[in-house]
């Protein structure tokens, strides 16, 4: 079976034309044919048939039309489907618009390497495949249409190739007719008036050459009042004075013989892109490079990027700005090194031999020897090259040209770092207001302009890629009748994303599919499993996870995806660790490939390894920080270790990492959860705690509890859900909401009674304690706590022991027991101080401070509070340091120090409120009016006072609004404030 569409679209079955049953199966199958074997969306198929017309209706019209094209084809097979659309299964010697092309290719090969007989037979056999034009009749179907016009120029292309190789071949006299023919056809076509009158010219017929001419003239001022071109002017003249080389600069690349010695400079370079936008910073950096001249050496500058991001367009147009500069010549040659099959060095250098004047058969065939030649060739002259899709630095150093006078211009996903000399540029995506403007210039939509924040969205959605906002302006141009808002709505799909970045030959997922399909395999694996990732950047370690293997295997192959441009370097974060980020639309071709080429099971399996290496470096950052495993619970889920080179060097600063790496471990919750691992899950969110808590995180906090908590009950993990009760109810405490925080924490009791777990009842009983003790219950809290501190030192949790001793403490300074309150303080203290916990030991000096306030000690107070500042900012402990602060402004206060005082309590004021800290925030307003009372502004102490007695009640702590109170009666009555 052979497929016809030159002409009219027909079935060649048996070498008998059949016709297609109806309009719209010639329709859909032109439409394929279109594509050339490549998969076409369901929604571009219906979009260039029906448009809007059939709504909802129009998925299953397409189903029918193509369960009757398969059966009119009796070949099911031919109409190829898979998720992403349909496809024509077919050979190019089957379908004539594909075999047109390739003819086309050869034919024009075989120019490249001088042999003018075997091009013209391929361009001969290439034409007489046209029965008319392309698609005849399916003109309203506007897709076709401008594909058929595509078509008709390729063929008037390869006519006028086949015409000039027929004249570089002799045949002058017999094309005459044939070119009479269509310029009396076509008289305002001035290219092949200009043939006519060489052929004429050429075969002796000077006089017809002369009158053809004049006919062509009277032509194009009758019909469009213009003069000839300078072409035809310049021949005209070269007829006149009878020059026997009198020749066409027509850009073909056929040539007598005997002109080949004194060819013109070649320019291969292709067309510049219209409406570059947002590079002109790059293009002014490329031109100054290239025309720069280095001593005895070639300019080189290479030009990096992942794909899609305009590289070739910004490297032509920087050729096409310096042409001037290479008189020489300019030499082209797309390399093709982001594919599978790049191309090899020696036939480049072939096509550059023949460019140059060499005759086909005298280009060397071994690559020394055609790279000598090349160079001595470029000897004394200024040449441009331009090296498009290199893939490596092997690929391209045969062919630098030699000494001064030249220029390369590389193109890369590479960065090329081992070519010596290169000046190189990274090019990066466009910045959002380039973004605008490129979407801006392809649709001319008036909207882009008048809407800004609509106009960014879709920037956003096609990740500032420069492919990406082209298709998705073609597609806004193409359909008039689509609003900005209907294309951003199908882009915020991700799973069909890449589907709507297509549009004709453009593709963002072919282009990321080249670069995939030219990696090794190891490479592809860590690819697709890096599509798995929730989180803007990533550390190194995550991709030994996710690979299985050492950490130092793993990376050099993660660097190896970063020098292919699928992945790029963030920056270094606070640990010095390098990071690494994938760009969303790449991110979604990886999980396409995961979804199509992982094993079954692959995925889980890496998804669990790195979740376990999340928990095991949590793990391990908690028990540095805390000196072991203390107020913490841990269940059995599996661990990934990283091994004890990285784990050491990535947990130097346990704080820090956690820091750095918050959002992947919020981000490890959910994958755990989403693959049902509840131990992993609540085990994850209760570790992580160790940094929610210290940051102030408590939106992640609630969050990741949240999850566990329902994956728990999922999973009917009691003691998951007893931990993640007990979490949500610590944060309602740090939250202050003490009423929210109580039926979490009898639920958590009541849940670790059922399990037997000792050590989660005695966490919960201590914090159960403190609701009691703030609300006033001194002696309910006291029982509460000895209670908890009974069961906590049975757990060994030494940790705990010593919080619980800080909080008896605390209730012996409430109650006057000063004696008491510090030989609880130094015990804790010294317990933490043993155990390395710089954290805990602060919490310990921070209640000594208030300690030693209220029995007037300014100084004694001063010191520890410093000490408290000091060990919170080491191990970035935020609420610990605004704690410290209002200590130092309360100390100073009482030692009357009221401006130094001032400065800590603005400061500490203004971190409570960013961490959203309520009692932090009222307690720092309480000490701000004392300060107020003390420099004479009773009217700011009242406010201040007044402020904070709201916030206590609000908050529900009975002591402090009565101590908030009692203040504000000492300024209305002028009496002396209370230290607190």
């Amino acid at each position: 079976m052979r497929f016809r569409v030159l002409g009219d679209v027909t079935l060649i079955v048996d070498g008998s034309p059949t016709h297609l049953s109806s309009r719209r199966q010639e329709q859909l199958l032109a439409l394929l044919v279109c594509a050339r074997g490549q998969v076409v969306s369901a929604e571009t198929l219906i979009d260039a048939m029906w448009g809007e017309r059939l709504g909802p209706r129009a998925g299953k019209n397409l189903q029918v039309l193509v369960h009757r094209l398969r059966r009119t084809l009796d070949d099911p097979g031919r109409i190829r489907h898979d998720r992403s659309g349909y496809a024509l299964s077919a050979t190019p010697e089957e379908v004539d618009a594909w075999q047109f092309a390739d003819l086309a290719v050869r034919a024009r090969n075989a120019l490249d390497a001088a042999d003018l007989e075997t091009a013209v037979a391929l361009q001969r056999e290439a034409l007489a495949l046209w029965h008319g034009r392309a698609f005849a009749g399916l003109d309203d179907v506007a897709a076709l249409a401008e594909a058929a016009e595509r078509l008709e120029q390729d063929r008037k292309r390869v006519l006028a190739e086949r015409i000039d190789t027929d004249m570089a071949l002799g045949g002058h006299a017999e094309i005459i007719p044939e070119l009479i023919s269509l310029v009396t056809a076509d008289p305002l076509a001035e290219s092949m008036g200009a043939r006519l009158m060489l052929a004429m010219h050429r075969a002796g017929r000077r006089t017809e050459a002369l009158d053809a001419y004049r006919r062509i003239r009277t032509a194009l001022a009758e019909e469009l009042g213009l003069e000839p071109g300078p072409q035809l002017r310049s021949l005209e003249q070269a007829i006149l004075r009878g020059d026997p080389h009198a020749g066409l600069d027509s850009g073909t690349r056929a040539r007598p013989a005997q002109d080949k010695d004194q060819a013109a400079p070649p320019c291969m370079l292709p067309p510049r892109v219209g409406d570059l936008t947002g590079r002109d910073g790059e293009i002014g950096r490329i031109v100054d490079v290239l025309r720069s001249r280095p001593p005895g050496a070639p300019v080189i500058c290479a030009v990096s990027g992942m794909p899609g991001v305009g590289k070739t367009a910004l490297a032509v147009q920087a050729a096409h700005d310096v042409r001037d500069d290479f008189p020489d010549g300019q030499l082209y040659v797309n390399l093709r090194g982001a594919g599978s099959e790049p191309v090899d060095a020696s036939q480049a250098l072939g096509r550059f031999l023949r460019a140059l004047g060499t005759p086909g058969t005298a280009v060397p065939d071994g690559l020394d020897e055609r790279a000598e030649a090349f160079r001595a060739r470029l000897s004394g002259r200024r040449v441009l090259v331009l090296l498009d899709d290199a893939a490596d630095e092997a690929q391209v150093e045969p062919l630098i040209p030699p000494g001064d006078g030249c220029a390369v211009l590389i193109t890369s996903r590479a960065a090329l770092t081992a070519l010596p000399g290169a000046r190189r540029l990274v090019l990066l995506v466009l910045d959002a207001g380039a973004s605008v403007e490129l979407l801006d210039a392809i649709t001319g939509r008036a909207e882009l302009t008048t809407d800004a924040t609509t106009a960014a969205r879709l920037a956003e959605l096609c990740g500032w890629l420069p492919l990406a906002l082209r298709i998705a302006g073609a597609r806004l141009a193409a359909r008039p009748h689509w609003t900005v808002e209907r294309l951003i709505s199908r882009l915020e799909a991700e799973r069909d994303r890449l589907d709507e970045l297509t549009h004709g030959t453009l593709s963002v997922r072919a282009s990321l599919a080249l670069g995939y399909s030219g990696l090794a395999e190891r490479s592809r694996v860590l690819f697709r499993r890096l599509g798995l990732l929730e989180i803007p950047d990533f550390a190194g370690w995550v991709a030994a996870a996710l690979l299985d293997e050492e950490p130092r295997d793993a990376e050099d192959v993660l660097e190896g995806l970063v020098e292919a441009r699928l992945v790029e370097y963030a920056g270094m974060d606070d640990l010095g660790e390098a990071r690494y980020r994938v760009h969303d639309l790449v991110r979604l071709h990886a999980r396409e490939r995961g979804e199509a080429d992982e094993p079954p099971g692959a995925t889980a399996a890496a998804l669990t390894r790195l979740t376990g290496a999340y928990l095991a470096l949590a793990e391990q950052a908690h028990r540095r920080q805390y000196g072991g495993d203390y107020t913490v619970l841990h269940g059995e889920a599996l661990r990934w270790d990283c091994g004890e080179p990285t784990t050491a060097r990535l947990l130097e600063d346990p704080g820090g990492w956690l820091r750095s790496e918050r959002l992947g471990l919020v981000a490890a919750v959910e994958q755990a959860a989403g693959l049902g691992l509840s131990e992993t899950c609540w085990d994850l969110a209760m570790t992580a705690i160790t940094l929610f808590e210290a940051q102030g995180l408590f939106d992640d906090w609630r969050h990741t509890s949240q999850v566990a908590l329902d994956t728990a009950r999922w999973a009917g993990d009691a003691r998951g859900e007893a931990a993640m009760r007990y979490s949500l109810g610590t944060l309602e405490l740090f939250r202050q909401h003490y009423t929210a925080a109580r039926p979490h924490l009898d639920a958590a009791l009541t849940l670790f009674e059922a399990v037997d777990d000792h050590h989660g009842q005695a966490l919960t009983l201590r914090n159960a304690a403190l609701i009691e003790r703030v609300e006033g219950r001194a002696g309910t809290a006291l029982r509460g706590y000895r209670q908890a501190l009974r069961m906590l030192r049975e757990a060994g949790d030494r940790h705990a022991e010593a919080h619980v001793l800080g909080s008896i403490a605390q209730i012996h300074i409430e109650q006057s027991r000063p004696e008491a309150a510090a030989r609880l303080l130094e015990t804790a203290l010294a317990v933490y101080r043993d155990l390395g916990n710089t954290r805990g030991g602060a919490q310990i000096l921070n209640r000594l401070g208030a300690l030693h306030l209220s029995q007037g000690a300014a100084g004694q107070a001063e010191d520890a509070f410093r000490q408290v500042l000091a060990a919170s900012q080491a191990v970035g402990d935020r609420i610990g340091e605004a704690y410290g602060l209002l200590g130092i402004g309360e100390a100073l206060v009482l030692a009357r120090d009221l401006d130094g005082a001032a400065e800590r309590l603005e400061h500490a004021l203004a971190t409570a409120t960013e961490l959203g800290e309520p009692f932090l925030t009222a307690r720092a307003r309480l000490a701000g009016g004392r300060l107020a009372a003390a420099r004479g502004d009773p009217d700011l102490a009242r406010t201040l006072l007044d402020t904070a007695a709201e916030a206590f009640a609000e908050i529900g702590l009975p002591v402090w609004h009565e101590r908030a109170r009692e203040e504000l009666r000492a300024v209305e009555e002028a009496r002396p404030f209370l230290p607190s």
